[in-house]
């Protein structure tokens, strides 16, 4: 076995042999790659270009152990916000379930220094004041594995977070509800939202509250890869 597949998506279904790592795949609507590990799988755009008599593809992601619940979100924001004019990091790994990764780390206003732990599902790091945002100098070439990334900045104002899967060294963004189950109360992902608070979201939350579908129901792990 090749250790990169080369597939391409006939309306049949896929077409060619896997590899091990990941695999490249050519679909009507573009180039894509997909990867899986212990922890998640994921499928994200390369290029956009049109080849006709092949089936189209969407970007997904599945976590092994569903959406990661909100406190994560909110005990990482208390821990930037602890020290809002500094870079810091923070973690949820991914390992009979998540738990939270905060490592010994040398903190200055521009960057932070720590080191990875094991079974790392999701990087989060604070821009201070700066805004959130992923940098090509240093993050692009950083984030190169198989993983979610989060920034969160503005620590002086309304924070702003902001998602994203990288695929190695490929990325898409993603959405607060692509990654986390509950609500983002406490921060933004936008400079341009407002803050929700617990009761801004109660008639959405309540018991009365239409029945809304979870995305991690149809990006199951065991059929990940068969659509």
């Amino acid at each position: 076995m090749n250790m990169v597949g080369y597939l391409v998506n006939v309306p049949e279904g896929l077409s060619g042999e896997k590899g091990i790592y990941y695999n490249y795949i050519l679909a009507a609507n573009g180039l894509f790659i997909e990867a899986s590990n212990p922890m998640l799988a994921a499928r994200v755009p390369v290029a956009e270009c049109q080849v006709r008599g092949l089936a189209p593809m969407k970007a997904k992601i599945a976590l092994t152990y569903g959406s990661i619940p909100q406190h994560f979100f909110d005990l990482a924001l208390d821990t930037f916000l602890a020290a809002p004019d500094k870079e810091r990091y923070v973690a949820v790994t991914a390992a009979a379930g998540y738990h939270l990764y905060v490592p010994v780390q040398d903190e200055s206003d521009a960057s932070v220094v720590y080191e990875m732990g094991d079974s790392v599902v999701l990087d989060i790091h604070s821009h201070g004041h700066m805004p959130a945002f992923f940098s090509h100098q240093t993050d692009d070439k950083d984030e190169t594995g198989l993983k979610l990334y989060a920034v969160v900045g503005r620590l002086n104002a309304t924070p702003v977070v902001r998602l994203r899967v990288g695929v190695y060294g490929y990325f898409h963004s993603l959405t607060w509800r692509d990654v986390f189950d509950g609500s983002l109360t406490r921060a933004v992902e936008s400079e341009e939202e407002e803050v929700k608070t617990e009761s801004d979201l109660h008639g959405i939350t309540g018991p009365d509250a239409p029945e809304l579908q979870h995305h991690s129901s149809w990006l199951r792990w065991d059929r990940f890869f068969r659509r």
